[in-house]
């Protein structure tokens, strides 16, 4: 499953959806072969850096953003920050977590492709 999230750390509650949603699919056993991917763009490229406490980013009856990346890791997660919403906000790519990459339209494109399901938050 491809996840596109546009939302970040301070609307917590839709900023967990996504990752939500990747670790659902994987437990379902949906989707095999397909990684849980997830693209950040806008306001969620904040949550690829490492300055930011996942652990803070919880949704109303949810556990934190950060169990559920410590999950989503053990099954492959790739996170891809848009780089143009990134740079726009301060955000280069030394500062991102180390299971993140920066990325571009062609990545998006791709992913998409490839996933079978491709939903957006």
């Amino acid at each position: 499953m491809f996840v596109i999230a546009t939302h970040g750390p301070d609307q917590p509650n839709m900023a967990a959806l996504p990752f939500v949603a990747l670790k659902g699919a994987v437990e379902s056993e949906e989707f095999p072969g397909e990684p849980p991917v997830v693209f950040l763009m806008q306001e969620a490229t904040y949550l690829a850096r490492t300055a930011t406490d996942l652990s803070e980013v919880k949704a109303v009856g949810l556990p934190p953003v950060a169990q559920v990346v410590e999950f989503l890791q053990e099954h492959g997660l790739q996170v891809i920050v848009c780089e143009p919403c990134a740079v726009a906000r301060g955000i280069g790519a030394e500062e991102l977590a180390p299971y993140a990459r920066m990325g571009g339209a062609g990545d998006l494109a791709r992913q998409a492709k490839e996933h079978s399901v491709t939903l957006t938050f």
